[in-house]
């Protein structure tokens, strides 16, 4: 079993404006593994192209140095994940037959609403007798589903005592302007990834999950937009730049910091949390995988926290990428392995922040080379 810790902080907010009591919630996992990992991406549409087809600004081109943005074209995000978790399925030593919950994860748009993309995977998969649902904790998806597996696995059945994480996006939409989603280097990328989480064994252990949400900065991918009718439905541009600035137009600090810097001592201590958990020491890690995005938030809100530098991050890997949503950190951990950069005993820390506004965390710590690399 686990230990997990879900109380309040015990120091009140100092007064008026002060951040909120946060979800702190912190899990130390008994025999929770990662049995199998795939991942889905299309090419890549170069960015210098997007200069050029005048949809990427030039001086941000630039600026952010990225290579290339992951395209999916037509593909749709539970047929992505279906290819994803065909991967993963194939390289857990259990299959298809050894899944009880099928946990999927998403940002975007999946297909038709009021539907469930997770039974189009299962179907697909040939996975039968299993429950599933779908996570909509925007690019902290996969994380969330990693947390929620260790939770839910001593309770699956011994006929079906696997789960298997799905997550996929397409931005590719009308409504949406890929090439102008996010600060410096962030931009939009499609792709989809899966894990098989197991109780038996896998190449890598989950050493602690760390959870945290900070309704303080909620409104930040919110903006003036109104709760009703939603945007989609309602044929409205969505915009999550745009909403960022009205906010940040409006609040200038929070609990007596700017934005900037509450977001990322919000980042640094989840991250410190979870590594306090594992008992590891942010010294001992090999490799912290984050959101693909501009170099300078990799470094001020995680890396220089932890007293790390920037390139232990494969930040420069998701310049070739783009900000794949909750698939960035187990594309990068998949590339590690089959490049041969990571070892037996190796520790990794993967994050993810995700406007709304959440954090989360998890240790891992390789325990063999994968058979399939």
């Amino acid at each position: 079993m686990f230990h997990r810790d879900q109380s309040l902080p015990r120091t009140p907010p100092a007064g008026p404006g002060a951040p909120a009591p946060h979800r702190d919630a912190r899990m130390k996992p008994a025999d929770v593994f990662l049995a199998g990992l795939g991942c889905w991406l299309p090419d890549a549409y170069p960015a210098s192209e997007a200069v050029a087809a005048g949809l990427y600004d030039a001086t941000v081109f630039a600026e952010s140095g990225l290579r290339g943005v992951l395209v999916a074209g037509s593909e749709s995000p539970p047929e992505m994940a279906v290819r994803a978790a065909r991967t993963a399925l194939e390289r857990s030593p259990g299959g298809p037959g050894s899944i009880g919950t099928v946990l999927h994860g998403a940002t975007f748009f999946q297909g038709p609403e009021m539907w469930s993309p997770s039974a189009y995977i299962m179907r697909e998969l040939g996975i039968a007798g299993a429950g599933s649902t779908e996570i909509r904790n925007g690019c902290n998806s996969m994380l969330t589903g990693v947390e929620l597996a260790a939770g839910l696995l001593p309770y699956q059945s011994r006929s079906r005592p696997d789960i298997l994480l799905t997550t996929a996006d397409n931005f590719g939409s009308p409504l949406f302007n890929r090439w102008d989603s996010g600060p410096m280097g962030v931009i939009a990328a499609d792709a989809a990834s899966s894990v098989v989480v197991s109780r038996e064994a896998g190449f890598a252990r989950v050493e602690a999950v760390a959870s945290r949400v900070y309704p303080e900065f909620e409104a930040m991918a919110r903006g003036d937009e109104p709760l009703f009718p939603p945007t989609g439905s309602a044929g409205r541009r969505i915009d999550t730049v745009e909403r960022a600035q009205q906010f940040n137009e409006r609040v200038r600090e929070v609990g007596g910091m700017s934005v900037a810097d509450g977001i990322a001592k919000a980042c640094s201590e989840t991250a410190l949390a979870a590594l306090d958990e594992a008992g590891v020491k942010p010294s001992e890690l090999r490799w912290v995988l984050v959101p693909n995005g501009d170099e300078a938030t990799t470094r001020n809100c995680v890396m220089e926290p932890l007293g790390l530098d920037v390139a232990q991050s494969q930040w420069e890997f998701g310049l070739g990428i783009g900000h794949a949503s909750s698939s960035d950190q187990f594309i990068a951990l998949d590339h590690l392995l089959r490049t041969g950069r990571l070892d037996a005993g190796d520790h990794v820390l993967l994050f993810g922040g995700a406007p709304g506004w959440s954090a989360v965390a998890v240790v891992l710590t390789i325990t063999e080379q994968p058979s399939w690399i």
